[in-house]
């Protein structure tokens, strides 16, 4: 009887290995969010107002493990400041107060490293370095009895931003291979991206965080 059951137990194994070979360890995703974001590095960006941005990129996970991962991204994201600024003429007589805009936008690359756990429902948390490739800059100011305008400020600003980034998310399975995501992410701008000289020998770095949500979907994942 043992000689008779040693073909289906080599049956079972070699089963067992084509649906591990189903299982794929890439996930690609999409997201889009808001994000609060500022500046911050010299006295006159330091007190000035959080500007309201969007954000939205695609994701590719490689899982080193059930737990652990690192994730690659591409996205676009906004970042800057606004104020409101008082207007005078040559007397000193005011005019008209503006709002005033100072925005960014990036080619972000996040590269981070990923643990995760759950089944149903995975939470997952995330750390690594990005960079920004500056696409835009500009200044904007409207306001009541003014004429507003807007000023092209990509000369100033250096190219590249670098900095990094941490995340904290959770994702729901919608059947099959699908999952929802949504996750607040955290960045951190670490270089001086102005290539003018700043006030007091200052700089101007970047800050964001964003709430990010989306689908993603694994590839080859046994149903």
């Amino acid at each position: 009887m043992k000689h008779v059951n040693l073909p289906f137990i080599a049956l079972a194994l070699l089963a067992g290995q084509q649906v591990s070979a189903q299982q794929s360890r890439f996930e690609l995703g999409a997201q889009v969010g808001p994000g609060l974001t500022s500046l911050r590095g010299n006295r006159s960006v330091d007190q000035t107002d959080a500007l309201l941005a969007p954000a939205a990129g695609l994701t590719l996970q490689y899982d080193l493990s059930e737990r652990f991962g690192i994730r690659l991204g591409a996205g676009y994201q906004r970042k800057g400041m606004r104020d409101e600024v008082l207007f005078t003429d040559v007397n000193g007589t005011p005019t008209g107060t503006a709002d005033v805009s100072y925005t960014t936008d990036f080619l972000t690359f996040p590269l981070m490293a990923r643990y995760a756990f759950g089944q149903a429902t995975r939470f997952s948390i995330g750390l690594g370095p990005y960079a920004g490739m500056l696409l835009q800059a500009q200044e904007r100011w409207s306001g009541e009895g003014l004429e507003g305008g807007t000023n092209e400020r990509t000369d100033d600003l250096e190219p590249w931003d670098f900095g990094f980034s941490a995340s904290a998310g959770a994702a729901w399975s919608l059947g099959g291979n699908l999952w929802l995501n949504a996750e607040v992410r955290y960045d951190k701008g670490l270089t001086n991206i102005s290539a003018l000289p700043v006030v007091d020998d200052g700089s101007i770095r970047t800050n964001a965080v964003s709430l990010l949500v989306g689908c993603s979907y694994r590839f080859g994942k046994a149903l």
